[in-house]
């Protein structure tokens, strides 16, 4: 195992050679399955850090700030840049930390120069704000979130109900999406007492103006039961492994093809 000086300057010198790329995985409608956006996702060479996003997210803790400032934005600028080529008008989910936030506010004018340059309207972007972000730090992400509406840019609250603060995130930074975490969905079919929590989230979200997504659907049964409760959107392997923008592109005009030749509604990826 590498020594936190020789990891922290392994991940450094990948990122500043640009030794990465973004996949996507889709999320859809429950009802539907027609997809409304892809959350990016950072990818490496194989054999590094940056190739287990697991991995990599779980030791860049130790990373110094400026270093994890310099590695989410390389994430957001990756997202953006090959997001460009997602099916049209679909949104593009960026994951962000709180303390990145709080810093882009001064790079906001820039961040939208970019998006005219791409051609991508800011209403497409989802900074997706973990739970772990802490509450004092919220407060200040508060105050920046102004700016980033003003500009049209939603927010996303990342991973509910693994930490206590969720219930505070959701009042204070009004998200437009609530993801929950992949626990409370992990066979769902088999336990009514995950599918009555689950029923009260999706709920609660719609009482507090927001829209629940269903994290890590891996089997039909699980979205079966999604469908049952009415969660809006769903996301998980078995909707859609990450996948490289261009290909997501390719398979939304086959879905839109056969919607306008067959009248039929499949999924571009993961049906059985």
């Amino acid at each position: 195992m590498n020594s936190q000086p020789e990891a922290v300057s392994s991940i450094m010198n990948l990122l500043f050679r640009g030794c990465y790329s973004t996949s996507f995985q889709p999320i859809v409608d429950t009802g539907t399955r027609t997809f409304i956006g892809f959350e990016s996702l950072l990818r490496g060479p194989e054999g590094t850090l940056l190739a287990d996003p697991q991995r990599l997210f779980n030791e860049i803790g130790y990373l110094p700030e400026d270093d994890l400032f310099t590695l989410d934005r390389a994430c957001i600028d990756s997202a953006v840049r090959t997001g460009k080529d997602l099916p049209d008008k679909t949104l593009i989910f960026i994951n962000i930390l709180g303390a990145t936030m709080i810093r882009m506010a001064s790079l906001l004018n820039e961040f939208l120069s970019l998006l005219c340059e791409l051609q991508i309207d800011p209403a497409r972007i989802v900074f997706e704000v973990s739970e772990t972000t802490n509450r004092e730090l919220t407060e200040h992400i508060t105050e920046v979130l102004q700016l980033f509406q003003r500009s049209r840019i939603r927010v996303a609250l990342d991973d509910i109900g693994v930490r206590s603060p969720y219930l505070y995130h959701l009042l204070y930074l009004e998200p437009e999406f609530i993801k929950l975490d992949r626990i409370f969905i992990k066979g769902i079919d088999r336990d009514s007492r995950k599918q009555d929590l689950v029923q009260c989230m999706t709920g609660m979200a719609s009482t507090m103006g927001a829209r629940l997504i269903a994290e890590g659907i891996e089997t039909a049964q699980e979205f079966e039961v999604m469908k049952a409760l009415g969660v809006p959107l769903s996301q998980g392997y078995y909707l859609g492994r990450p996948e490289p923008a261009k290909q997501w592109q390719v398979a939304g005009a086959a879905l839109c093809t056969v919607r306008e030749s067959r009248g039929i509604l499949v999924s571009g990826k993961g049906q059985q």
